[in-house]
């Protein structure tokens, strides 16, 4: 399978959508729809990992190349959340902060809005959405920035040069954190969560185990088992059928990555026409929440799926400017590996 096929790009769009619709509620005062006892916007963000772990470690085995890899992980992700940044800062925080001008921008929080750029999550700025449903937080998307950038420093390490290896290590790691994240989310939560620079360990250990069944697919090549009517049907199935806090996280590991995986190998036709080449997922993430917030404070009560109706096309057109204005401009100096770069990621590869 060419692994840009790409459902992965309708799924992107769909799981970007989800968190937005899952957000809606608890921003609205409601109790989100859940899905094999996952909140819909969890779920939304699961298939966003599996989707990276494969893609990642696919982009590794492609041109393992430290340098090279980190500097395409950079470059997808940072400019577009440094631009998010000054716009919720310079623009979002000034017209609807209860405070003056002045004082806003001389509150030592609001400078320290910029620490997400070093990926510590700061939520709140200073006379912001203080009298939203939900509170007072700006952008409650930007927890899991932090935890995909964790998730990118194993792929180096446990996929390696060494495929033999990667065969061992990779899919023990991720086995290791689906029981970390029974025993630690599911069966025995902490009282208190441990945080490690602004990230809680439970929110980090309920979605690392996708990004990592996602890479155990691209170093096993299991991508062409995968099958749509098969793995729809056991979806279903168990979101139909298991609806138990333990069981129902089993259940979703065990069937939502072969669905991910199996819509991703599709090549739909009419979405490449009307997308050619434009990714509008990440924007769609980065800029749901806030705009959600900021249509609850311009327009206050109002039920999930107006908010829903109303932010989806409003965060569209943030998507939009972001990938235009922004990303491309940085995804266009990606660097390229070399020929000889090339022949020896051939030689690798064949090692067996």
């Amino acid at each position: 399978m060419n692994h840009r096929s790409n459902g992965f790009d309708a799924l992107r769009l769909l799981a970007a959508a989800l968190v937005i619709f899952g957000h809606a509620y608890p921003l609205t005062g409601n109790i989100a729809p859940g899905l094999l006892a996952n909140g819909i916007q969890t779920v939304g963000v699961k298939i966003f990992f599996v989707i990276s772990g494969y893609l990642i470690t696919k982009s590794w085995q492609s041109d393992p190349n430290l340098i090279r890899f980190w500097l395409k992980r950079f470059l997808r992700l940072m400019p577009g959340l440094a631009c998010l940044c000054l716009v919720t800062v310079l623009i979002v925080g000034p017209c609807f902060t209860t405070l003056g001008l002045t004082a806003y921008l001389r509150n030592p929080s609001t400078s320290f809005y910029f620490w997400n750029l070093l990926l510590y999550p700061v939520y709140t700025l200073p006379g912001v959405f203080q009298g939203n449903i939900y509170g007072p937080a700006v952008n409650g998307s930007l927890w899991s920035l932090p935890v995909e950038v964790a998730m990118y420093v194993g792929v180096p390490i446990l996929a390696g040069r060494y495929p033999r290896l990667a065969r061992f290590t990779v899919p023990a790691f991720a086995a290791g954190l689906l029981v970390a994240s029974i025993l630690f989310v599911r069966l025995h939560p902490p009282a208190v969560p441990t945080v490690i620079w602004g990230s809680s360990l439970t929110s980090t250990l309920d979605a690392a185990f996708y990004f990592y069944i996602g890479s155990v697919v691209a170093v096993y090549r299991l991508e062409y088992l995968a099958n749509l009517p098969a793995s729809l049907a056991l979806f279903g199935t168990a979101a139909v059928s298991v609806h138990d806090h333990l069981w129902g996280e089993v259940a979703m590991a065990a069937t939502l990555p072969w669905l991910v995986i199996s819509i991703g190998k599709l090549q739909i036709s009419s979405l490449h026409a009307m997308l050619k080449g434009r990714d509008y997922s990440y924007g769609l993430y980065l800029y749901g929440f806030l705009v959600q917030q900021s249509v609850i404070h311009l327009f206050g009560f109002m039920t999930p799926l107006v908010n829903a109706a109303v932010s989806l096309p409003l965060t569209l057109l943030c998507a939009m400017g972001s990938w235009h204005g922004v990303e491309k401009l940085a995804l266009a100096a990606k660097p390229r590996h070399s020929i000889q770069d090339r022949s020896a990621i051939f030689r690798l590869s064949t090692v067996e």
